[in-house]
């Protein structure tokens, strides 16, 4: 396989979305291999990885999997004034908080937006369409066209998705909604200290598809292709300061 710098992605993955931005914040160019649900799996295989080390960072035939890896390995080797996590010696409690955001961002909420997301979305082919497919190899895409009710069961199997998972998830993400809006209030600019850090990074790829947010890489539905119920909840949380926070985020931080 070739060894050139290479981004193998599960293409609508949030942490994907995270594991772009990191790699655009530090400069870096690279060539990304974006795939489908469930092939991606077959995808990491051929590269020797496990199913869950997504993004696969391939630097100069290095593997580097997953966003922790690719955020040691730039936080460590990158350059010291685009560091993303504040330094732990002289400002301890800054990193330690960070930290805890960007983990309840990713995880606690990122899960919960995976769930309410992909079972509504999944029930309508031609929303969630462009964020499955868009630019995977032509084969991935033929299968999916075929065999969406396929790929659609196994997705809802592998997730463990049901109308109860989902509203749960729902209620998690209005609860990270109200957390975020607080510590808002104050004005801040970011969410940790003066300086853009991982966590506003985390918050705001975490959340993008709760507000359909512009700027995210990972080909988020479109609005008015989507459950009428689910637009009223996007256009919801979009009015709200976290929701403003994140397409902020988006709006200047990123490019490309």
């Amino acid at each position: 396989m070739s060894t050139e710098n290479l981004l193998i992605t599960l293409l609508p993955s949030t942490d994907v979305d995270l594991g772009r931005w990191i790699l655009q914040h530090h400069g870096v160019s690279y060539t990304e291999r974006p795939h489908a649900p469930i092939f991606h799996i077959l995808a990491l295989k051929a590269w020797g990885s496990g199913k869950e080390d997504y993004p696969l960072w391939v630097k100069n035939g290095e593997k580097i999997p997953t966003v922790p890896q690719i955020m040691d390995y730039y936080e460590t080797n990158g350059d010291p004034a685009k560091r993303l996590m504040p330094d732990p010696q002289t400002d301890p409690e800054a990193n330690q908080t960070a930290d805890e955001l960007q983990h309840y961002a990713r995880f606690t909420l990122g899960d919960c937006v995976v769930n309410w997301s992909y079972f509504h979305l999944l029930k309508t082919k031609s929303a969630v369409w462009p964020s499955i497919t868009t630019g995977v190899p032509w084969y991935e895409k033929l299968t999916c066209l075929i065999a969406f009710p396929l790929v659609r069961s196994l997705m809802y199997k592998g997730l463990k998705l049901d109308q109860a998972t989902a509203d749960q998830a729902l209620i998690q993400i209005y609860a990270g909604f109200d957390r975020f809006d607080a510590l808002l209030a104050d004005g801040r600019q970011y969410l940790v200290g003066r300086h853009m850090t991982y966590a506003d990074l985390a918050v705001a790829v975490s959340l993008a598809p709760m507000i359909l947010a512009q700027g995210y890489q990972g080909f988020l539905p479109n609005q008015a292709m989507c459950p009428d119920d689910m637009q009223v909840i996007y256009r919801q949380l979009r009015e709200r300061p976290t929701g403003q926070f994140v397409q902020r985020i988006y709006d200047d931080h990123r490019r490309g």
